[in-house]
């Protein structure tokens, strides 16, 4: 099939599961339409410019006016590298503080203290009233910005990932079993807010795509399957089936090993699971998932992130091209790397270099 389709087109067929003329292939975290954030990165858009890849444009409305007063204040370190950020939450039954390291360099940061620490906080949290609806008018001129060149995808909170933000993966942990009920009310409180949203986007004709990030924090190790299925499947496939219902299409995000988990997200209804790593992160290779679920799910990634960083050329080239060999029979299948580029504020010769030979090896290889 000769290469035909736009980028717009390509994504949403390969998200339905409909027949495309190529592979996608995607730099997650790009924006082509931006300059990016630091001079080091512009190599990146440039990249997805140059080769004319596929591109998912996020959007989010501007937030609701707060329904509690926040106070943000920033302290110094004993290293003059990293500061503190102190924010405090003033609920209606008492005061919540979450403490965050962030470097001047623009290194990944840190949470130091979490905002929910007791059953008192979580039920401080639960104080909190429910935010207003946020206006929607940016949404066209987002998607007529992007036009041809992608997807527009509407960012959603997940229930389960809003309280473990808040609580940290070490509380949660505990809370499995000690406060297991404790944790039902918060995310109930948080899902309630989400399916509220959801509808007052579909009323206005947002989409066709919706995506989010977290259940990679209530999966093996830290979580059991039963607890997935109890805490984020529960909560998450009322929204993933109102989402469908109004011909929309659904992308998760989901680090870790997918072995234990990744029929779930299959029977939940996803459209899209995204990153796929390959092992050690875990069990799972991509020949694997294709097997067990690519006729039903497609399935974006197949490339470790730090791989550009760890191996060397040829090695890339490799990879990529083992990738593309087991991703592509049946369709459904987008070429991605498990994560984006803001973890290096400093993006070597080395790594640049790697991000083209993926680039160049997959699109080689992409046409069906």
């Amino acid at each position: 099939m000769p290469i035909t389709m736009t980028s717009r087109e390509r994504l949403e067929r390969v998200l339905r599961g409909q027949p495309v003329d190529r592979a996608a292939i995607r730099l997650w975290g790009v924006d082509p339409l931006e300059r990016a954030a630091r001079a080091c990165w512009q190599f990146l858009p440039d990249l997805v410019n140059e080769f004319a890849l596929d591109s998912f444009f996020n959007w989010a409305p501007a937030p609701p006016p707060e329904v509690i007063e926040t106070r943000s204040e920033d302290r110094e370190t004993a290293d003059p590298e990293w500061y503190e950020r102190v924010t405090t939450l003033l609920t209606p039954a008492g005061d919540l503080t979450r403490v965050d390291l962030w470097h001047r360099g623009g290194k990944p940061g840190y949470t130091k203290k979490h905002l929910i620490e007791s059953v008192e906080d979580a039920q401080r949290w639960l104080s909190i009233p429910e935010p207003g609806l946020p206006g929607l008018h940016p949404f066209p001129a987002r998607v007529a910005e992007v036009g041809e060149r992608g997807l527009v995808m509407t960012g959603l909170g997940q229930a389960m990932y809003t309280v473990n933000d808040a609580t940290g993966s070490a509380l949660w942990a505990y809370w499995l079993y000690d406060e297991r009920e404790l944790l039902h009310e918060m995310i109930g409180k948080a899902h309630r807010y989400i399916m509220k949203l959801v509808k007052h986007y579909l009323a206005h004709g947002i989409g066709p795509l919706f995506g989010w990030v977290g259940p990679e924090l209530c999966i093996p190790p830290l979580a059991s399957p039963a607890d997935f299925d109890d805490l984020s499947t529960r909560y998450d496939k009322p929204v993933i089936d109102l989402i469908h219902d109004a011909g929309g299409l659904v992308w998760i995000h989901c680090h870790g090993d997918m072995h234990p988990v990744l029929e779930r997200f299959a029977d939940m209804g996803v459209d899209c699971l995204n990153p796929i790593e390959p092992p050690p992160i875990g069990k799972l290779t991509l020949a694997d998932a294709k097997r067990r679920v690519g006729h039903r799910m497609t399935l974006e990634g197949g490339i470790e992130v730090g791989d550009f960083q760890l191996d060397d050329a040829e090695t890339v080239a490799a990879k990529t091209e083992a990738a593309m060999i087991l991703g592509k029979p049946g369709g459904r299948f987008i070429l991605a790397p498990s994560s984006d580029h803001s973890h290096w504020p400093d993006l070597s010769e080395h790594i640049a270099r790697n991000y083209r030979v993926f680039v160049e090896t997959g699109v080689r290889l992409a046409e069906y």
